[in-house]
């Protein structure tokens, strides 16, 4: 039994979103990766109504040392400018289901985001069903967008010393196993983010597969789960299939390795 499409379902069909392409509430969002020196992504060809999001563009700024991450009310304005309020039904989608979608999607929740979906199989998807493409740009009417922070949606390297070790706490490595085994933060389990991926059909595998996958590790939904991986997209990836599993306390440690062995040079096993 694959994920459902139900009202309040995390990922969306192909077949759905064409029966809710013109609904005014509903905004599409084109994440896939954009390059003006190549015939690729949203400027090419995308689903009739989608604003693009790139990352490298919207999310990430270049700061003193490097790329940094954006305030909130930036981003929120990208979003308002794009025609994209707060009770807006967004549908993210990238080339299939990968990291870029999953990072979006866990962005947008930080920010507070209600209503988000995610179109399974994305891109690829879309083109199976014989969807409609276009290259035109229609003018988005800008309105106003407001980040409402949930900080449960992000963990941090304080909060997993402080409360790593509590029964009730799962840290969920999402690394390729040679990676784990090369080090993990302690008392981490393992499963690679890859493993939820269909990729003949580019979307997620079915429910009960996923579930199993994830118990397997001892990932159960009455855990608080905490997600990382090298940065925090392949983990932002995990997050939403959690999330899309309906697990309630799932939070990603952005930065991950990066900030904990990297950066702050703390203990591994």
């Amino acid at each position: 039994m694959s994920i459902s499409n139900s009202a309040k379902s995390v990922m969306v069909s192909a077949g759905w979103l064409a029966e809710n392409l013109t609904n005014p509430r509903v905004r599409l969002v084109d994440a896939r990766v954009s390059d003006p020196r190549l015939p690729m992504g949203y400027r090419v060809s995308h689903i009739p109504g989608a604003v693009p999001f790139d990352l490298n563009n919207d999310m990430y700024e270049m700061g003193p040392d490097g790329p940094r991450m954006k305030s909130f009310e930036a981003i929120a304005q990208v979003l308002g400018e794009r025609g994209i309020a707060n009770d807006s039904t967004i549908v993210l989608y990238d080339e299939g289901t990968g990291p870029l979608s999953g990072t979006v999607y866990w962005l947008f929740k930080w920010m507070g985001h209600d209503d988000l979906r995610v179109l399974d199989g994305g891109w690829h998807a879309w083109k199976q069903a014989d969807g409609i493409v276009t290259n035109t740009t229609s003018p988005s009417q800008p309105v106003t967008y407001v980040p409402r922070v949930d900080e449960n949606q992000l963990s941090t390297a304080e909060w997993i010393q402080k409360n790593g070790t509590r029964e009730d706490v799962l840290l969920l490595d999402t690394r390729t196993d040679s990676e784990y085994y090369m080090g993990h933060i302690p008392g981490a389990v393992n499963l690679s983010f890859d493993r939820a991926i269909d990729f003949q059909k580019q979307g997620l595998k079915d429910e009960q597969v996923l579930r199993a996958q994830f118990e397997r590790v001892g990932v159960t939904p009455d855990k608080q789960v905490v997600v990382y991986c090298g940065s925090g997209s392949r983990s932002a990836h995990t997050y939403l299939v959690l999330k899309a599993l309906g697990y309630p306390h799932v939070s990603n440690y952005k930065g991950s390795m990066q900030d904990w062995a990297h950066r702050r040079g703390l203990p591994l096993e």
